[in-house]
């Protein structure tokens, strides 16, 4: 186990330790009595040395990741006040939602707010009162620092939309495996954000979080260049610093079992024991483009409220000449009603389908009423050409949730249905990790992946091949072209 400079001189002799702190000059001996953060971080807490982009703390609970992000990134607010055009940094801080951040990461007893006062005083609420640094509400919550003007953004990891609109030089993620939708929340908003030009370094994140199977984690700790740094950690670690007794109780509840390794070790375990697919079936088999001309393409609709946390699942699948299936795109998103209605036609027209299929047991008669009304608003503004039906399908969601996915399953398991690689990394999360027997509901982009799929499964059968005469012989015709007949032209074929 490895020790803080304070545990070690604490496990010193008296005679030792009066003789070190005899020697130490005065800024030393200040900084002890402080608590400063070289003197009581653990070797793992400390910034790693490098070029990294992503540094990447992956422990079980208790470790201390807390401290660590508060500390980081108040360095580095500090360490770079301001822009190469001399204009103040942001920096961010998110957490799971905006009451985690405040309660935990701000006002916690290893937040940033207690870090603030030690390293550069006291909070104020004017900067004609003589503070160092103040907390704001509006327009958003933020702490400034009053002598530089950076600024630390706050906020809660509600959309793929966190961290949009930033030019930020750090962010601190903190629990981001507990997040909503952690692989869109970091491609889509946060990522982009971090791209502030700042003097004698580049935009970085810290990530702290106990591991649990989301994608972006997998793909961070299989990176084998330097752009992410990955330290691992037990709550053993931090036995100094935490209560015996709970230690003890959690060892003899968890220790030898999956979320023991999960929760108390820090492993993030890739295969969950249970869970219909598994990320060796998807990730091996992506695709940057679809290879093949599709002859059907098809939209899967889940309204919002029939699985976790009220999203509207939207997943776009089309079945290759190659008798594959390819999965093209997921608008999933946490809305309903018209503006559900509007998003998923405006998927269907993107992509070029030929039929939406939407759940049969949510409310049909409303749902159909709302996508027909949505479909003519959308002939009316010209989307779609005026005159006809719109080309709508139920489905009937009676069937077990695993019974109805099995097959679907299936045919992962025989590396019949590849991914594009951009913009599905939440639907593969939702997929490897849901386990059917743990819950009643499985997540809205796998209801809709599942229609999509079984419908391209269902036109299968239509292909083969006939015998037809043709004077006076016998030909064979394949019928496989038909199963897709009716494909409007799109995109992708």
């Amino acid at each position: 186990m490895s020790r803080s400079p304070l545990e070690e001189l604490a496990a010193l002799s008296p005679a030792v330790r009066e003789q070190f702190v005899a020697a130490q000059p005065d800024w030393v001996i200040r900084d002890m009595r402080l608590g400063e953060w070289w003197w009581t971080a653990r070797p793992e807490q400390r910034t790693p040395p490098g070029d990294w982009f992503v540094w990447l703390i992956r422990s079980g609970r208790g470790f201390g990741k807390t401290r660590t992000g508060s500390e980081w990134l108040v360095d580095r607010a500090i360490r770079y006040p301001a822009d190469t055009s001399g204009f103040p940094t942001e920096h961010l801080l998110i957490a799971e939602t905006l009451t985690d951040a405040m309660r935990h990461c701000v006002y916690g007893p290893a937040g940033v707010r207690r870090v603030l006062h030690r390293k550069i005083g006291d909070e104020s609420k004017k900067p004609s009162d003589g503070g160092k640094w103040r907390m704001l509400k509006t327009p958003k919550p933020s702490i400034e620092i009053l002598e530089t003007g950076a600024k630390i953004y706050i906020e809660g990891a509600d959309d793929e939309d966190v961290g949009r609109g930033y030019n930020a030089a750090s962010a601190w993620l903190d629990e981001f495996a507990k997040w909503r939708k952690p692989d869109g929340s970091w491609t889509e908003g946060i990522m982009p954000g971090l791209r502030a030009n700042i003097p004698g370094d580049h935009p970085r994140a810290c990530v702290t979080t106990t591991p649990k199977l989301v994608l972006q984690l997998v793909e961070w700790i299989r990176r084998t260049d330097s752009s992410v740094c990955v330290t691992s950690g037990s709550t053993y670690d931090n036995a100094g610093n935490l209560s015996a007794r709970m230690l003890a109780e959690l060892h003899r509840r968890y220790h030898g079992t999956r979320l023991g390794r999960q929760e108390l070790l820090g492993e993030l375990i890739e295969e969950i024991e249970g869970a219909l697919w598994r990320l060796d079936d998807i990730e091996p088999y992506k695709v940057d483009v679809v290879p093949c001309r599709l002859i059907n393409i098809v939209v899967g609709l889940d309204p919002a409220g029939s699985g976790t946390k009220d999203e509207s699942g939207m997943i776009a699948a089309g079945r290759g000449a190659d008798g594959h299936d390819y999965v093209l795109g997921d608008w999933s998103k946490q809305v309903a009603g018209r503006e559900a209605a509007r998003r998923v036609w405006e998927m269907y027209d993107t992509y070029g389908a030929t039929v939406l299929l939407y759940e049969k047991n949510m409310g049909q008669k409303w749902l159909s009423d709302v996508l027909f009304q949505a479909y003519r608003e959308l002939q009316r503004e010209g989307v779609f050409p005026p005159g006809g039906n719109p080309p709508m399908r139920s489905i009937d969601a009676k069937v077990k949730k695993r019974v109805r996915a099995e097959p679907v399953a299936m045919r992962y398991e025989q590396h019949r249905v590849h991914h594009v690689r951009k913009g599905l990394a939440d639907l593969e999360t939702q997929m490897i990790s849901w386990v059917p027997e743990e819950t009643s509901e499985s997540p809205d982009r796998i209801d809709a992946l599942v229609y999509a799929l079984l419908h391209l499964a269902g036109r299968e059968a239509m292909a083969g091949t006939i015998t037809v005469p043709d004077g006076g012989g016998l030909t064979r015709v394949d019928l496989s072209p038909l199963a897709g007949s009716g494909a409007m032209p799109g995109p992708y074929g």
